[in-house]
């Protein structure tokens, strides 16, 4: 039995970590570790060690059961592949920052990535005819490896000390598109769909659209690079379908989707994912906002409201998706005590985002807002405390359904 979803909330746990300890750095005196250093440990953690993780496991556990048992362990491999280079990078990064022992283990990453996918299509032959997550999951693994062609940019400007500033920034900003907007969106779109009836709900159309679009979409990161006017309207166009399918999709499935979560056992669990596609929501429409050149540029002129856009995506829509997931599936026992840790979590995301937008609202006006860095750091403290407590109550459930690979 592996219990990969358990480390998954342990990854959880040391994400949390990291950001208290950034934030108590930003906030008071604290002069261990370089707080750069820290960032990229954070946020590499974030995406493979977290989500990634957590999508890898969750892909698996929608196949598998359509595989040969000896099947299963070139998956277990492959997960626990994931967590060793998530881990290196971890450890690597928060030591040393961008050098050679952690561009390897970002390099290793991107190859399992790569492998994963390959590994995931071949296989998924032996899916039912017509299953509706299968192509959510391909093309997510498809746009996980694309991705890579930032992190491969930026460690060749650092290692040849050729660093051009639109580049990088250009290289960052495509790397979360495609993580963002790509890889972990249809990843989860794949994941959701398969806690859904068979058969009750159709995809087909939404599916295209997103598929069509997301690579146009990629340049709404780059509108302040000046992009040629044919090429600013495809953008323009490709982000107002996506804003539309969304809409679309969420109309046309609520009244089914609602009548779906009312049924379950434990109806509380529900408000997860409505918070998620209310947070994905959000994203969709700040998307359509950003193609106005000018707000595009003050707005990525100003750390505080990158930051708060990327905690609304990564905390507000797949933290708060994962953790309703592994609530639905028992995963984390569905208790008293559970909901209490769940909502306190909810609780640290809402407070977060909503000083988050403080910060960078009042940035705007460059008005300062009194003990922000330690209203931020209480908030990460609450996320941190919470997240811990989530780890701990899965520990002590014995009748979770351990992922067994």
């Amino acid at each position: 039995m592996k219990i990969w979803f358990r480390i998954g909330l342990l990854n959880l746990v040391i994400v949390a970590l990291y950001g208290m300890v950034m934030r108590y750095k930003i906030a008071f005196d604290f002069p261990f570790f370089d707080q750069k250093n820290l960032l990229h440990a954070h946020s590499h953690f974030a995406f493979g060690g977290w989500v990634s993780h957590f999508l890898y496991t969750g892909l698996a556990s929608i196949l598998l059961p359509y595989l040969e048992p000896r099947k299963k362990r070139t998956y277990n491999l492959l997960i626990a592949a994931n967590i060793v280079c998530s881990f290196g990078m971890l450890i690597a990064f928060t030591i040393q920052g961008y050098k050679a022992v952690s561009i390897t283990f970002s390099t290793l990453s991107i190859i399992v990535a790569a492998i994963f996918a390959w590994q995931f299509i071949k296989d998924s032959r032996q899916f039912p005819v017509g299953h509706p997550s299968k192509p959510w999951a391909i093309t997510g693994l498809i746009l996980n490896v694309l991705a890579s062609a930032g992190p491969f940019s930026l460690a060749y400007m650092v290692a040849t000390k050729s660093i051009n500033h639109e580049i990088y920034l250009g290289s960052v900003y495509y790397y979360l598109h495609f993580q963002y907007n790509g890889w972990f969106f249809f990843g989860a779109m794949a994941i959701a769909i398969s806690l859904l009836p068979p058969g009750a709900f159709s995809f087909k159309g939404y599916y295209r659209l997103f598929a069509i679009t997301i690579i146009p979409t990629v340049f709404l990161s780059l509108l302040w690079a000046r992009i040629p006017l044919w090429l600013y309207v495809i953008t323009v166009v490709a982000t107002l379908v996506q804003l539309g399918a969304w809409f679309a999709l969420i109309r046309n499935t609520w009244s089914n989707l609602a009548k779906h979560m009312r049924s379950w056992q434990n109806r509380w669990v529900s408000t997860f994912f409505y918070a998620a596609l209310a947070a994905l929501f959000i994203k969709f429409i700040l998307q359509a906002v950003s193609v106005i050149p000018s707000l595009s540029q003050l707005v990525f002129g100003f750390r505080p409201i990158v930051i708060a856009y990327l905690h609304l995506v990564l905390l507000g829509v797949y933290s708060l998706f994962i953790i309703g997931y592994l609530l639905k599936t028992n995963y984390i026992p569905a208790s008293n005590v559970t909901r209490a840790a769940a909502f306190t979590f909810l609780l640290g995301v809402v407070l977060n985002e909503a000083l988050l937008a403080i910060q960078g609202m009042a940035a705007f006006a460059y008005i300062p807002v009194p003990y922000i860095n330690e209203m931020l750091f209480g908030a990460a403290v609450i996320l941190c405390w919470s997240a811990t407590w989530l780890f701990l109550l899965n520990i002590n459930n014995k009748n979770a359904p351990l992922m067994s690979l």
